[in-house]
């Protein structure tokens, strides 16, 4: 299955609000990172994550 954008504020929205996590925590409290890497950019992060729908998913973070 392809895995499908979700911008990462989107991706925390919907943890905290179907597990009640606290707002301070990052992106790494609130999902299993599954696989990170760099941009060719060199800056940009990207994750492969479930979501909470159990989509498989990625997001970047600059």
């Amino acid at each position: 299955m392809k895995r499908i954008f979700i911008p990462l504020w989107k991706a925390l929205k919907d943890a905290r609000e179907m597990y009640d996590y606290p707002t301070d925590w990052g992106m790494m409290a609130c999902y299993d990172v599954e696989n990170m890497g760099f941009c060719k950019d060199g800056k940009t992060k990207w994750y492969h994550f479930t979501s909470v729908d159990g989509v498989p998913a990625y997001t970047l973070k600059y």
